[in-house]
């Protein structure tokens, strides 16, 4: 599996009272659930799932609030879901490669949501051994419609329709070289909203139901590759500026990208200088300075030093607290990944 990088560096400038912050933003790799061996030659994805029920589960309740069952008639939709989980994973790049079985002939009845038997996995594998065997066991999908009236801005009434799709799948991998697969559940659900002068109007600005099962699959097959492969989130770190000298100059280095050089004055900073709460502002930005390097359990321990000054004025620090607290959850959960991330990527 081949190893991903990426950061993206953005910043912009928050005003917090007699304070600045620039914003930072950067990509963070995130680890999965699911960890394939590094042996792991092939991924081949079979579908072995019943059609999602067309009845069950669907309401549209009208306008005057009756509800009726709401009738979603699918043609094929598990095997062309099958086939959008197999492209999003390739199109990932992990895995060496990537097929799609489709042949039914193997396959137990699907309404029985069954195991695939060791002698259908060979057929599958097709003597690959090292093939990890992704199988689509179960797929529901409910769809809700509902409509509702608001006012205009003129007054008048306006109707609503709100169209909600909730898709669940339930995934097994199967292992070479072990007996019992592993079980998933992927879950996703997707919102539209249309406005008209009458019911059929809102209606009529919907998608169609071929339409919104598309992007339904579309959706939760990203779902499934975010199960499977690192993936990327993108997140916010605030960097405190301030017209203290030193942290001025500091503040110059790290717009260069002299991030070293930023951190020295930063260290000055927190060693030398008497103020507390510029002393506590240059901890929190060595805390960023020390995880963009990965250095976590430094810059875990640099915000604890940030707010053990900023907690002596509660009341005027509140908002820093805050922020710094959330901030260090955030760097326990990237420490705790990080060996983690080591074996996927």
């Amino acid at each position: 599996m081949k190893k991903l990088w990426g950061c993206i560096l953005v910043f912009a400038v928050l005003l917090t009272g007699c304070r600045s912050a620039s914003v930072l933003s950067f990509d963070v790799w995130r680890p999965v659930k699911v960890t394939f061996p590094a042996d792991i030659v092939r991924v081949t994805v079979v579908n072995n799932s019943a059609e999602p029920n067309e009845k069950e589960g669907n309401k549209y309740k009208d306008i005057s609030g009756k509800e009726y069952t709401l009738v979603v008639p699918h043609d094929s939709t598990t095997y062309r879901l099958a086939e959008y989980i197999a492209l999003e994973l390739s199109d990932a790049h992990y895995f060496p490669e990537i097929t799609i079985f489709y042949d039914d002939s193997i396959t137990l009845p699907k309404s029985l949501y069954p195991l695939l038997s060791e002698n259908q996995l060979s057929i599958v594998r097709g003597g690959a051994d090292n093939t990890a065997v992704v199988s689509l066991d179960k797929t529901d999908m409910v769809v809700n419609m509902e409509d509702h009236t608001l006012l205009g801005s003129s007054g008048e009434t306006v109707f609503v329709t709100d169209l909600s799709v909730a898709t669940t799948l339930n995934l097994r991998v199967y292992w070479p070289n072990k007996i019992e697969p592993s079980s998933e559940m992927v879950t996703d659900t997707l919102y539209w909203q249309s406005f008209g002068y009458t019911p059929d109007d809102a209606h009529s600005s919907l998608p169609l139901t071929a339409e919104f099962i598309q992007e339904a699959m579309r959706q939760i097959s990203a779902r499934v590759r975010e199960l499977f492969i690192p993936h990327v989130d993108n997140v916010n770190r605030y960097i405190y500026t301030s017209t203290n000298p030193a942290m001025d100059d500091a503040y110059d280095f790290w717009q260069q990208k002299k991030y070293k050089e930023a951190s020295y004055l930063w260290e000055y900073v927190y060693e030398e200088q008497k103020n507390e709460t510029t002393r506590a502002m240059a901890a929190a930005n060595l805390a960023v300075y020390n995880e963009l390097f990965d250095n976590y359990k430094v810059a875990i321990e640099w915000v604890d030093k940030s707010l053990s000054l900023f907690e002596k004025r509660v009341d005027s620090n509140a908002s820093d607290i805050t922020a710094l607290r959330d901030y260090r959850r955030q760097l326990m959960e990237r420490k705790s990944d990080n060996s983690l991330l080591q074996k996927q990527m």
